[in-house]
């Protein structure tokens, strides 16, 4: 049994993305309670993202949405580019415990088929 609780977190640790620094371009930053003005989401990069500032155990939620038909794909990631949650559309997230107690973050999205667009994000402390 122990053995199995082993490789069911090596799976997990695995299957959580890291976003290579390169390929993100930061558009701007947030705060709980915002939504971005329409930020333009090119092909320069595979991702684009905003940054947040967070306490360790808040709970955010994140709603992306596009001009275009399918729902972003959108995720939540520490400062290392980490990926902590994903979703489409939406997630919630708890943030992860850190020394500091404060930390950034980053929202990464991206049309899912990584076209270039225009994208709105909401970022909320949930309950």
């Amino acid at each position: 049994m122990r053995s199995l609780a082993l490789l069911l977190v090596s799976v997990l640790v695995f299957a959580a993305e890291s976003f290579p620094p390169a390929d993100v371009e930061i558009l701007g930053d947030i705060d709980y309670g915002q939504t971005s003005d329409p930020l333009v989401c090119s092909a320069k990069q595979k991702y684009c993202s905003v940054v947040f500032n967070g306490l360790s155990g808040d709970r955010v939620q994140v709603q992306g949405r596009g001009d275009g038909a399918d729902k972003p794909f959108v995720a939540v990631a520490d400062g290392s580019l980490n990926e902590l949650a994903r979703g489409s559309g939406e997630v919630t997230a708890t943030l992860p415990q850190v020394t500091d107690k404060l930390a950034t973050y980053y929202i990464v999205f991206r049309d899912p088929s990584g076209k270039p667009g225009k994208f709105t994000i909401r970022l909320n402390k949930a309950q």
